[in-house]
């Protein structure tokens, strides 16, 4: 009689935990997180295979791999099952470290984007979902569900004076799924007639139009000097080349650009622009 008792009372505190949960999103947490947004570029992008991922810092870890067209991707914030999913996902957005990538999109059709879905679950279960393999451009590559909203609307964004520098054109060695200290390097060296002087703060690396990072800039040495760890320069003459040294800007600049399409002068074949420089 007193386990079934006590059974009863642990259901009942756990249903109390997620109406609580379910509150707190409606009332605070989805007004911000503003879904509807979203929704008509949805509506454009066709068929597609998404993920939900739990975010750790930098990282977004997948735990939900789907499939479906339209608004289905943000169903999953007003989950109705009380099932493992649907309370990792109360409590990751009440945390507000719910994210949602799109894996692929612009798919014809339906069963074209189940085989994708199910190669995606296949991956999932080897506990690999890390793509080392260049993906086919932007286009169709693995990004965030913000950035597709920006690359969809068309809407750019100036760098302003104060955080004036240069931005990289990373468009040959960008990797989707590539580690947080190989986008660095990559974004780093080696430059070639590079501006050097304390008008360039900050380093940006783009890849597609997207900025996929800014980094603050300390300084600059020849080529060569630093040690690299995932890239080789076999093929590359470093000489007369440069590379700076830096660390990743402060976090209410990165919020300001990360995601978000530059706005940026024709690049004329050159690797780099400067941005946000005054004239």
């Amino acid at each position: 009689m007193l386990k079934q008792l006590l059974k009863k009372i642990g259901k009942q505190k756990l249903l109390i935990v997620r109406l609580s949960l379910i509150i707190k999103i409606f009332l605070i947490v989805l007004p911000q997180m503003n879904p509807k947004k979203f929704k008509s570029v949805l509506n454009e992008i066709g068929y597609y295979v998404y993920a939900l991922c739990e975010l750790d810092g930098e990282r977004r870890v997948p735990f939900y791999i789907g499939k479906g067209k339209g608004e289905r991707c943000l169903q999953h914030l007003s989950p109705t099952d009380e099932d493992e999913k649907g309370s990792k996902v109360l409590q990751l957005i009440s945390e507000n470290r719910l994210g949602i990538d799109i894996l692929r999109h612009g798919i014809k059709t339906d069963k074209d984007a189940k085989l994708i879905e199910a190669t995606c679950i296949d991956l999932l279960g080897v506990g690999n979902l890390t793509n080392k393999v260049r993906g086919s451009g932007v286009e169709m590559g693995r990004v965030s569900l913000e950035e597709i909203y920006s690359l969809r609307s068309g809407k750019t964004v100036n760098i302003k004076p104060e955080h004036a520098g240069v931005a990289f054109l990373l468009n040959s060695t960008y990797k989707s799924g590539m580690s947080e200290l190989a986008l660095f390097e990559a974004t780093r060296g080696v430059w070639r007639n590079v501006r050097r002087d304390e008008s360039i703060k900050y380093a940006y690396a783009t890849y597609g139009g997207l900025i996929k990072e800014v980094y603050e800039i300390h300084g600059w040495l020849k080529a060569g000097t630093q040690q690299y760890f995932e890239r080789t320069f076999e093929d590359i003459d470093v000489s007369n080349r440069w590379e700076f040294i830096g660390k990743k800007a402060p976090d209410e600049v990165r919020e300001k650009y990360i995601g978000k399409i530059l706005k940026r002068e024709r690049s004329f074949g050159s690797p780099f622009v400067y941005v946000g420089l005054k004239d």
